[in-house]
């Protein structure tokens, strides 16, 4: 699937952030996925977010899985960094 197609199923489905992050297992992977897929289909392309993006992919999971609590931008850009995660 591509990377708007992707976004389009996470972001329509009812449950789509939830599933993400089940499947990402955390908040750190799945919100740089979800950061990825959007910079991936910006006109001048990148597979490479920023740590802002990445909070940005964060707080939007977060509103829609209830009891999610969002870490501050330096904390989230670590935890995807310990897990092997590039961001800018």
């Amino acid at each position: 699937m591509i990377p708007l197609e992707w976004l389009n199923f996470v972001i329509r489905e009812r449950d789509g952030m939830r599933r993400l992050l089940d499947e990402e297992g955390c908040l750190a992977r799945a919100a740089h996925r979800l950061a990825v897929a959007k910079c991936q289909t910006f006109e001048v392309s990148t597979s490479v977010p920023t740590r802002r993006e990445v909070r940005a992919a964060a707080v939007q999971i977060a509103s829609r899985v209830p009891g999610t609590s969002v870490p501050g931008t330096a904390v989230i850009a670590a935890d995807c960094e310990a897990l092997g995660l590039n961001v800018l």
